[in-house]
């Protein structure tokens, strides 16, 4: 059985009913794990920053050599007066040392935001805390509206809504009431750190919380609409009717596969006999979170770089 996510109450008016939301929705794409081709072994992603010897400076812009085709002058050389264009390889820029990068650790970490290339203003974790909404345990209605008004566009992600079994009563009230006024209760809610529009309507004998893109969020379609004809004759819209009737039937949505994730888990599953174990990466080569377990990890690969080095075979000679 679903573990629920949040416990709160609804709330109306003067009336406060305990629920608590589970998830609605899944995606079941199938995910993979990064290795390398060489070893087998997982990779790990890390921050890193460049860091530039001391006598050089990051180039402004990476100029990359280039060929372009120059044409020749005008001048008597045959019988149109002119000879086609040459290559001329341009003067290769000037070679500036690759930087190294190094770890950077997470409480050196800055929010920025860029206004402007290569301009950011940046935000502390102390400051997107402060202006974060006040922690809460309710889901507001501020309003009901027809459920024909809102249109589909907003519909962001969906939860069950579950009553506590002591409120059950006061919760079959508020999901009727919904279902024969057909409408929807507009409401906000704070879910991980950030204050969401939603929409709470009834649904196969509970309720489903839905949040919604706020306006500003939806890109507006005017300037896509391609003028539409206005003089469409009767038998065109009939044949449209016509066409809509004849494929028309109920939603069944089991009949909708996903055939692509199929396919792939198909292939998965023949080559799941032959899967080969992943050795985990030596301690060595963890991502370092303290002064102290970096320098450590940097001694360990020094180490193992030496060893790799003494181990390598040496090449023979030609005739030997």
């Amino acid at each position: 059985m679903q573990r629920s996510f949040w416990k709160g109450a609804i709330s109306f008016g003067l009336v406060n009913i305990r629920v608590r939301l589970y998830p609605a929705t899944r995606h079941l794409d199938v995910r993979f794990r990064e290795l390398d081709s060489s070893t087998g072994q997982r990779l790990r992603h890390q921050r890193v920053r460049s860091v530039w010897p001391e006598d050089s400076f990051p180039p402004a812009a990476a100029a990359p050599e280039v060929t372009r085709v120059q044409p020749e002058p005008p001048a008597d050389r045959g019988p149109a007066g002119r000879s086609p264009g040459r290559p001329v390889a341009e003067k290769a820029p000037e070679r500036y040392p690759s930087p190294r990068t190094e770890a950077v650790l997470s409480e050196d970490v800055l929010k920025g935001f860029e206004i402007e290339p290569n301009r950011y203003v940046t935000v502390s974790e102390a400051e997107l805390e402060s202006l974060a909404p006040e922690r809460s345990r309710s889901i507001d209605i501020e309003q009901f509206v027809a459920a024909r008004q809102l249109d589909p566009i907003y519909f962001d992600t969906s939860y069950y809504v579950v009553p506590e079994m002591d409120n059950v009563r006061s919760f079959a009230v508020l999901l009727e009431g919904m279902r024969e006024t057909d409408h929807l209760g507009l409401s906000w809610i704070v879910l991980r750190r950030k204050r969401h529009l939603a929409a709470l309507r009834a649904y196969q004998g509970l309720m489903v919380l839905t949040t919604l893109f706020h306006a500003d969020e939806v890109l507006p379609a005017a300037a896509l609409a391609p003028p539409l004809p206005a003089d469409l004759s009767e038998r065109e819209r009939g044949m449209a009717k016509l066409l809509i009737q004849t494929l028309s039937g109920p939603f069944e949505p089991e009949r909708y596969r996903d055939e692509y994730r199929e396919r792939l888990q198909g292939l998965l599953e023949e080559r799941a006999a032959s899967a080969a174990t992943v050795a985990p990466a030596p301690a060595e080569l963890t991502p370092a979170t303290g002064i102290e377990e970096l320098m450590a990890a940097l001694q360990a690969s020094v180490e193992r770089a030496k060893q790799q080095k003494t181990q390598k075979p040496r090449r023979r000679r030609k005739g030997a």
